[in-house]
């Protein structure tokens, strides 16, 4: 598992500029359970999660990230450790060693979302698709999820997309206090799968890949068991690309997070050969 906790990730002194650091092992936890193409890669969600834990650390409030861009994937061999480092102003960073994955800002304020509000009834009815067959077709594209990412309980093929009801325990994975990162990956993985249930499926012999999103906002705690519609009519098409906005709710049908411009690049199954060699970390 994840060595240090959280306790003792906030409690390490910190280098300059770094307010949040965090170790996760290869064979266990999230990165055993999220393999692309044979690889372990950090989930895009850890890394939000990061950003919300490090802003925690700070003691600052934090209603929104923003402008988020994935520079490179997280690739682990044995382990990875991260840093998250904030800049004077609302700016973050993540860091692996020297490699620069994530940069983004925090928003402290509330603001009106640009996207349409995606409004969608957690008890709708449809027709059923198993979850195990999901996933089986996942596999077959390069995305391995292991148990802890399986995450996806039901799925209905809706008269307008799919609806997913997803369920995820807490574990020493969730860095944050309010999301579990394995639920926001699980709505991530709602997309894949309803686009291959529609007439233009992710494109053989590549991958979607998350890069950024516009806005995720934070509306309340994103644990336990939750619910993800896809929409098609709220996929954005752009070639082989896709941005999507997507709507977490609770089972009462209440908002729990919002992505505003999540961007999935279309990528070679090959993507990552060039991310093998990786840049030392500095002496200390």
């Amino acid at each position: 598992m994840l060595q240090p906790d959280k306790e003792r990730a906030r409690a390490s002194p910190p280098r300059a500029g770094t307010v949040y650091r965090a170790v996760y092992e290869a064979e266990d936890g999230l990165l055993a359970d999220h393999v692309i193409t044979g690889r372990s890669i950090l989930p895009g969600a850890s890394m939000v999660d990061l950003a919300l834990a490090a802003a925690q650390a700070r003691q600052l409030p934090c209603l929104a990230l923003k402008d988020v861009l994935i520079c490179r994937p997280g690739v682990a061999r044995e382990r990875l450790e991260v840093e998250v480092k904030w800049g004077n102003s609302s700016g973050f960073t993540i860091h692996d060693g020297r490699n620069l994955l994530c940069i983004g800002r925090s928003e402290e304020r509330e603001v009106t979302p640009k996207a349409n509000v995606l409004v969608f009834d957690v008890t709708a009815r449809g027709d059923p698709v198993e979850p195990r067959a999901l996933y089986a077709d996942l596999d077959r594209l390069g995305y391995r999820y292991g148990p802890g990412l399986q995450v996806i309980r039901s799925a209905l093929r809706v008269e307008d997309g799919m609806l997913f009801k997803l369920s995820a325990e807490n574990h020493r994975d969730c860095r944050s206090e309010s999301m579990n990162p394995a639920l926001l990956d699980g709505a991530i993985q709602a997309v894949f799968c309803m686009m291959q249930y529609s007439p233009r499926p992710i494109r053989p012999g590549g991958l979607l890949v998350p890069t950024g999103f516009r806005r995720l906002s934070i509306h309340g705690s994103v644990q336990g068991t939750c619910f993800v519609q896809v929409v098609e009519l709220a996929l954005a098409r752009r070639a082989d690309d896709v941005i999507a906005d997507l709507q977490i709710r609770n089972e009462r049908g209440r908002p729990l997070l919002r992505i505003e411009g999540l961007l999935l690049k279309y990528v070679p199954r090959d993507f990552l050969d060039k991310f093998d060699e990786r840049v030392p970390a500095k002496p200390s």
